[in-house]
């Protein structure tokens, strides 16, 4: 019975902080800074249970002095330590079902306290994930202690006590291995968050029932609420999929194997539009209601200008799909093509993603000119560039590249000195590599850019910044996107050459600055050291 409690508290345990990082996404992103205090406050509230279920169970299982010998005592002490640890696990399960309450209310709050990003995420983990943090915490020491006492009393004096610790706290690390792996592989790709944490206090309520039934109300209560709180949510999930936004505007939420989505209703230059979220604070992406081809954000329009040096572009690699607007423009009639004659390669992730996008943005998934492979963008590089002979020319005419949707999650690993030497390898010798990143120009708010900048000069002949909502304010964080060209070339005058409107204000919008190579501020991103979290942090101030 102990064993099994151990592990389903182990198993809990990772569940839970698994869970943590989508409960704060959509407030706070799902960055280093993010995971690093769901972790942090899990830890911290581990290390006080533990400290705090060994001295609890030493005082339970004490027998006096003078009465150690009395079977009665012995046997209402053990009682008393099993009718304990019960309480324990009946305590940690009320904890997560706190989580899952709190958690749809206080990371808000916080959110909108103005505070940094790195005090109100550690807030909210305090908050949330402490109580059941700590009453887990107690469990293995707990049960060990107890397990200890178990097996003295059996043969009147004590006995592999090493061998007890070590099998206990082995069975512990292996339900934290399970729910590891349970958490990543199933739940978190076929659950809602909000169900995950009560199957976290269901799982925790079993664990209570097995060390003992009685006192069976606050267990059953536990269960209860849980089985609830399951079907409340099941049944919320099921009128959201079948009534969508028919009954008011608030956002539609989608869980997906990597993040927590959502689908909302906005205005955009006084047009209806539907917007998709990932990170707090902004869209990632949106579709005007009335013409679902067209672009709605500015910086998408900058992808234009690729067109204009390269007009007989066929071959496309787009590295982020998010909601397609951009694949869905470029295959429809009013693409910068030359003709519809191409052939688009969109790397997305998220299979969530795509099929939000399927079914919200009305992404051209059926489009035989287009082929989708759900795949993280640096090991797509990796591979296809790997799989090149070594003399053969880059099989894309044009890669454009939409990963760094905000400055809460940045995938560094595609603004290496080593991604940027893979894409180049994808690249024809006159192709052109465009990419859209968050950050500033100049000033400690441009490290970022300055840093793959930098990554991507080492292996391109001409590095290219267009900043797209502030052309003329170089320090403030916006939309910027950076050309890579494997060769030197002139870049069209839109004054004197004929080239389309949106080429012609991404070249008029062309930063001038000169650009230090290499910056000592902001060296060159590379695999082994990427300091983005430092970078951004300059966002916030």
């Amino acid at each position: 019975m102990l064993a099994a409690v151990v592990f389903l508290n182990g198993t809990a345990v990772m569940v839970l902080e698994m869970t943590g990082a989508r409960l704060l996404a959509p407030h706070f992103g799902s960055s280093v800074v993010v995971w690093t205090c769901i972790i942090g406050v899990i830890m911290a509230g581990l290390s006080l249970g533990c400290a705090l279920g060994g001295r609890l169970a030493d005082a339970l299982l004490r027998v006096p002095a003078g009465e150690s010998g009395k079977r009665g005592n012995a046997a209402g002490a053990a009682r008393k330590a099993d009718a304990a640890l019960s309480g324990l696990l009946a305590g940690a399960a009320f904890g997560a079902l706190l989580t899952a309450a709190l958690g749809m209310v206080l990371p808000g709050l916080f959110a909108r306290s103005g505070a940094s990003v790195y005090v109100n995420a550690l807030l909210s983990s305090l908050c949330l994930f402490t109580p059941p943090g700590l009453l887990c915490g107690m469990i293995t020491p707990y049960a060990t202690r107890l397990r200890i006492h178990q097996e003295s009393a059996q043969s009147r004096q004590e006995r592999n006590i090493g061998r007890i610790i070590g099998r206990m706290n082995a069975l512990a690390t292996v339900g934290s291995i399970a729910g590891t792996f349970l958490g990543g592989f199933v739940l978190l790709s076929f659950f809602s968050t909000v169900s995950i944490l009560l199957g976290v206090a269901l799982c925790l309520t079993a664990a209570a029932a097995l060390a003992g039934l009685r006192p069976l109300a606050p267990k059953l209560a536990a269960a209860l609420i849980a089985v609830a709180g399951l079907a409340g949510n099941a049944f919320y999930a099921q009128w959201m999929e079948h009534t969508g936004f028919a009954r008011d505007s608030r956002p539609i939420s989608v869980e997906t194997p990597y993040a927590s989505l959502r689908v909302g209703k906005g205005e955009e230059r006084g047009r209806k539009v539907l917007l998709l979220a990932s990170d707090p604070g902004s869209a990632q992406s949106a579709m005007y209601v009335d013409d679902p081809a067209a672009l709605v954000f500015a910086y998408t329009r900058f992808y234009a200008l690729p067109f204009a040096l390269k007009p007989d572009a066929r071959r496309i690699l787009m590295l982020g799909g998010g909601g397609y607007s951009v694949p869905k423009y470029l295959l429809s009639d009013k693409s910068w093509a030359a003709s519809g004659d191409i052939s688009l390669d969109v790397v997305e992730l998220d299979p969530g993603m795509t099929a939000t996008a399927r079914k919200y943005f009305r992404a051209p998934l059926d489009d035989a000119r287009m082929r989708v492979m759900h795949e993280d963008a640096r090991a797509f590089v990796n591979r296809t560039a790997a799989a090149l002979p070594a003399d053969s020319p880059g099989p894309y005419d044009l890669i454009f590249a939409d990963i760094f949707n905000s400055w809460y999650t940045v995938p560094f690993h595609v603004g290496t000195r080593q991604a940027a030497a893979g894409i180049r390898r994808l690249l024809a010798d006159d192709g052109v590599c465009m990419m859209n990143i968050i950050t500033a120009v100049s000033g400690d708010k441009g490290r970022l850019l300055r840093a793959v900048r930098g990554a991507f000069a080492e292996s391109f002949e001409q590095v290219e910044i267009f900043p797209v909502q502030y052309p003329h304010s170089n320090g403030v964080v916006q939309n910027v996107m950076l050309m890579a060209l494997p060769r030197k070339r002139k870049l069209p005058d839109p004054a004197t050459e004929r080239v389309a409107p949106a080429a012609a204000l991404a070249l008029r919008n062309r930063a001038v600055l000169p650009f230090p190579d290499p910056d000592p501020d902001a060296p060159p991103l590379d695999d082994d050291f990427a300091p983005v979290e430092l970078y951004t942090l300059k966002f916030t101030d």
